[in-house]
């Protein structure tokens, strides 16, 4: 799998105050789902495998993240793969703990999976997608021709390739208005990422995988529940 290097603007402007870095006011949270949107996105990432909507490890995500930051929250699909049920509360208690830190919070939903229970991600979109209008919170769907036609799957049929990742966070950029990413004059930049030229590995790099990506057998031996 190649490596791929993105510089984004900071929300709302080319550069923050002086010293910030472009993407400060931008993060990725979540899943191991959310850990491969970060890659694509090129924004810092406190996203981590086998988190859910239910527990703690969501808030705490949102805890650390910057007060007044835009967070594109990626979580659902380890829910969809057991119980949906009375779900509302702790859905509320996210919503609850970015409005407290004034997060600009986008919610992209679980993707289509390749397993019997997709049907459960489907209904779990349906919930998130309604419950988060009520609220007024962004949210974008992952449920398309596309990301359900399995071309874009790792062989886990749960996680996805790179090209997969580039094309939800393009999605999810889109969807919320945030400034597309602008390469550096001295880096090689992605053109069009959910369909066009990627850029390669700089030369003599190590390659850096994280656990989105890993191979399905590393993956299925690590964790048996879907991350």
């Amino acid at each position: 799998m190649r490596r791929f290097k993105w510089v984004v603007l900071a929300f709302g402007c080319a550069l923050g105050p002086v010293g910030q870095p472009a993407s400060a006011s931008g993060l990725v949270l979540g899943d191991s789902i959310g850990e491969g949107v970060a890659q694509a996105s090129g924004l810092k990432g406190l996203a981590r495998i086998s988190v859910h909507i239910r527990g703690p490890r969501a808030l705490e995500q949102i805890s650390a993240a910057p007060a007044g930051s835009t967070a594109f929250l990626v979580l659902g699909t380890n829910d969809a793969e057991g119980s949906i049920v009375n779900l509302d509360r702790h859905i509320d208690n996210i919503l609850q703990a970015a409005a407290r830190k004034s997060i600009n919070l986008v919610w992209i939903g679980p993707p289509c999976v390749r397993k019997s229970w997709d049907s459960r991600a489907r209904q779990l979109d349906g919930i998130l997608s309604a419950k988060l209008a009520a609220r007024s919170v962004p949210y974008v769907s992952m449920r398309d021709e596309r990301l359900c036609s399995g071309s874009l799957h790792e062989p886990d049929g749960v996680h996805l390739k790179m090209k997969g990742y580039a094309y939800m966070w393009e999605k999810a950029r889109g969807a919320a208005g945030f400034p597309p990413p602008v390469a550096k004059s001295n880096e090689k930049a992605l053109v069009n990422p959910a369909g066009g030229h990627e850029a390669g590995n700089e030369p003599g790099a190590p390659a850096r995988h994280p656990d989105p990506i890993v191979s399905a057998t590393q993956r299925a031996n690590a964790r048996p529940q879907a991350n």
